[in-house]
């Protein structure tokens, strides 16, 4: 069998060290190494090329879980930020909605009672009271709140949204109109005798009535409007 030159087995080398050449030219290779000293020597460097060190695998290896680490971090980073993100914007949503309603339909705003006009006070054959109340201002009223001090002072407060709403013609009762209060009926709920009736705040008010007071007898009209039975 003749015999095959170095360069040729060179040339072979990184094929055979990575298991890639035939059978034959493995047998040729392996033949050539036995008596080629210089070619085994080139195998051995080839080897110690790829081969690493327990200390490089092991650093390998620690490289790798950091790596690892890093990414598991960083997905639970951006789960956590996902998440609260979505709370931040529930919560921004949350809070336009509430600012909205709070703005434009809690009504905890009080009329200035120079912007209310009280008349034709009178007294029905049953005991109510019934006057007639007007909003000059042009904005829409959208509730009345009744509330009663320690010293029995009945208060009708008129209530509105912080932003004003202008009115709707034609007027609600509430703007424009007449109502009654029955004071006996104020006194059995609230447990307690009523001493003064006013319109408005006890910082700005309007009285309408207090006991004592002389009220001109209702008109058979109004009557007839709040006559129940």
């Amino acid at each position: 069998m003749c015999k095959v030159s170095c360069e040729i087995v060179k040339d072979l080398l990184p094929l055979y060290y990575d298991n890639v050449c035939s059978d034959d030219s493995k047998r040729m290779v392996e033949e050539h190494l036995v008596e080629c000293e210089i070619c085994k020597i080139e195998l051995d460097r080839i080897q110690a090329d790829f081969k690493l060190s327990k200390e490089e695998i092991e650093s390998n290896k620690n490289d790798g879980n950091v790596i690892k680490n890093i990414s598991s971090s960083w997905n639970r980073s951006r789960a956590k930020s996902f998440i609260k993100g979505g709370i931040i914007s529930a919560l921004f949503t949350s809070l336009i909605i509430l600012g909205y309603f709070g703005l434009f339909h809690w009504n905890i705003t009080s009329v200035p009672t120079d912007m209310v006009e009280i008349k034709n006070i009178s007294e029905m054959a049953d005991g109510k009271i019934v006057y007639y109340a007007e909003i000059n201002d042009g904005y829409s009223l959208n509730s009345i709140k009744y509330d009663m001090d320690e010293e029995g002072n009945l208060y009708i407060i008129p209530l509105r949204s912080i932003i004003k709403q202008e009115a709707v013609q034609p007027l609600s009762v509430l703007e424009k109109g007449y109502d009654f209060i029955d004071i006996k009926e104020q006194e059995i709920v609230r447990g307690e005798g009523i001493k003064a009736l006013y319109y408005g705040t006890p910082k700005d008010k309007i009285l309408i009535w207090k006991k004592g007071m002389d009220l001109p007898k209702a008109s058979e009209e109004i009557e007839n409007m709040f006559h129940f039975n």
